[in-house]
């Protein structure tokens, strides 16, 4: 685990991938990719990130909520990302106004979104 300012949390390999050198592209580092709940609690410990995004369903039943809840309490700003819309998700009322960005995204749109959340705005 190293040193992040970004956490991404997602299950599917070739969209962490692409996330990532999207991310990369627009001059953003110390990037940490994890693909399950564990791994991004580990790396939570390690080094507390300014912002994470969040696959919302991570398969077999699982969703990032619990990473999420860990964020919020260490006042960690996170995006959900997620193909499922606020009517067919039910996320926790504690987290419930985390921004979201609907899957499938464009690259331009996930970086106005990631540079908006760590602007503060």
């Amino acid at each position: 685990m190293k040193h992040c300012d970004i956490l991404i949390l997602e299950d599917e390999a070739i969209i962490a991938m692409d996330i990532e050198t999207t991310l990369e592209a627009a001059g953003h580092d110390n990037i940490a990719v994890c693909s399950t709940v564990d791994e991004a609690m580990a790396q939570i410990e390690k080094s507390t990130p300014k912002l994470a995004l969040l696959d919302f369903n991570l398969g077999n039943g699982g969703t990032s909520v619990p990473v999420a809840e860990r964020l919020s309490k260490c006042s960690v700003p996170f995006i959900f990302l997620s193909g499922y819309t606020e009517s067919t998700v039910a996320i926790p009322e504690d987290i419930s106004a985390a921004a979201r960005l609907a899957k499938p995204f464009q690259s331009a749109e996930l970086i106005t979104r990631v540079q908006s959340v760590l602007n503060g705005s």
